[in-house]
């Protein structure tokens, strides 16, 4: 089974973020139309933290 179809491992990471095991840095997020621009930003150091594309 590829990482695509381990939807049981999906499952066990939502979870852990739920309960703050793992605590995500979200920097913003980006409408996908925008995406160019916020790879540029993420190489400038201009953020700190992930930024989500919204779709």
């Amino acid at each position: 089974m590829n990482h695509l179809e381990d939807t049981a491992s999906l499952e066990d990471r939502m979870a852990r973020v739920a309960d703050g095991t793992i605590a995500l840095r979200v920097a913003g997020t980006v409408p996908a139309e925008r995406a160019a621009e916020a790879h540029r930003r993420l190489e400038v150091g201009e953020q700190r933290g992930r930024v989500v594309l919204t779709f």
